[in-house]
């Protein structure tokens, strides 16, 4: 194993074992302070190392998993630390002890059809809404209908059908 192998493997070892005790700077290996470019040119140099298919196929299964593990914790952090909107709700986050970002945090507009897991009570829901916006209110009352007839527990379709019915 030559020495450059051997102290990636030595650094693979050591960030797997304290991944859930680092930050996304500390992953990255830059400060708080550090600008966009910073980030960039390091995470670019963490994955020109961690790769996974850098290291070829022919290694232990064991420390495969551990370098995967590694490589996509560091573009989870690269991910967030480089889009600013998503690096200001993380810094929010980890002032309050949250070392990753959780899901449903990333900041922007979550439109109410996004609530919805069933692709076809999402599109009944967009045809009604389109045909609120044509004024056609039967069209958009079967549409909603037919929307929560799909996802019968969603608060927002059962507001929406209310609503509308009150007009």
């Amino acid at each position: 194993m030559s020495d450059v192998v051997a102290k990636i493997a030595a650094f693979v070892d050591q960030a797997f074992q304290s991944l859930d005790q680092v930050d996304y700077y500390q992953v990255l290996g830059v400060s708080s302070a550090s600008s966009a470019e910073q980030i960039r040119s390091a995470y670019y140099r963490l994955a020109a190392y961690l790769h996974p298919d850098v290291h070829g196929l022919e290694i232990d299964p064991v420390y495969h998993n551990k370098l995967t593990t590694v490589f996509s914790r560091v573009v989870e952090a690269y991910k967030v630390l480089a889009d600013q909107n998503k690096r200001h709700a993380y810094d929010g986050q980890l002032a309050r002890g949250n070392m990753r970002m959780r899901a449903g945090t990333m900041p922007g507009p979550v439109r109410p059809e996004d609530t919805l897991s069933n692709a076809k009570a999402r599109r009944f829901y967009e045809l009604s809404q389109r045909a609120l916006g044509d004024n056609d209110f039967k069209s958009a009352r079967t549409n909603l209908k037919l929307a929560l007839s799909m996802e019968p527990d969603s608060k927002m379709l059962q507001e929406a059908l209310a609503k509308l019915e009150s007009l």
